[in-house]
């Protein structure tokens, strides 16, 4: 389970818009040196280094994330709240039951200071009905209602189908993020940002993925409550 100090620490959830790799065509600085950057032995150092060899592309009162290349963004915490975001998605992408479902976790630091993530593309309606088979706002209210029915929370129910609900426990995608949210205690208020998500090719296809997962009830209740 989650180390306890987690709890002891804010998570902020950090949205950015994530680039179409189509879009992403400046050159990336060939100069940036992981190996260099992983000797670094303080934030100020790591940062200034980030800097000047990668190119920045969101910033929160945590992190700061960075595209590396074409395959790969770094997650730099900038203090407390930064470092147990961090360490909730290093533990989350080694489960193998939901390891389809969020972004991979490529290298971390032991002190979870910063987090090298697969590089998914913008997630937008059109492509996650394309690639999922249902609207967004379908499968958000799906999975509103099952955390609702799943969960002694107040909270409202939104108008779907029974029909409907019943083919997506029929679907491997949508019977995941099920199960994510039976399994994990996850919240559902993150799962229904569509900026949560984006899209990555596994095994040759597209595929949908969550690309920020850090906040459990256990964060919530202790921060938000």
């Amino acid at each position: 389970m989650m180390k306890n100090f987690i709890k002891q620490k804010l998570h902020e959830s950090i949205t950015f818009d994530l680039l179409e790799s189509m879009m992403v065509d400046e050159d990336y600085p060939s100069h940036f040196d992981m190996d260099h950057f992983k000797s670094l032995t303080s934030f100020n150092s790591r940062i200034t280094y980030c800097n000047e060899n990668l190119k920045r592309i969101s910033s929160g009162s945590g992190r700061i994330v960075y595209i590396i290349d074409d395959t790969k963004v770094l997650k730099l915490a900038k203090n407390k709240k930064g470092v147990a975001q961090n360490e909730v998605e290093i533990e989350y992408s080694n489960y193998f039951e939901i390891k389809d479902i969020v972004a991979r976790v490529i290298d971390y630091h032991m002190d979870d200071l910063w987090v090298e993530m697969e590089l998914a593309r913008k997630a937008t309606k059109s492509n996650f009905k394309q690639i999922t088979g249902f609207n967004f706002d379908d499968y958000c209210a799906a999975i509103n209602n099952y955390y609702y029915d799943t969960n002694p929370r107040k909270g409202y129910k939104m108008d779907i189908s029974q029909d409907l609900v019943n083919e997506m426990w029929e679907n491997e995608f949508t019977y995941s993020f099920f199960q994510f949210i039976g399994d994990y205690g996850v919240p559902v208020g993150d799962l229904k940002r569509l900026n949560s998500y984006g899209v990555v090719n596994r095994n040759g296809e597209d595929t949908i993925v969550m690309i920020d997962y850090g906040l459990t009830h256990d964060v919530y209740d202790s921060y938000y409550s």
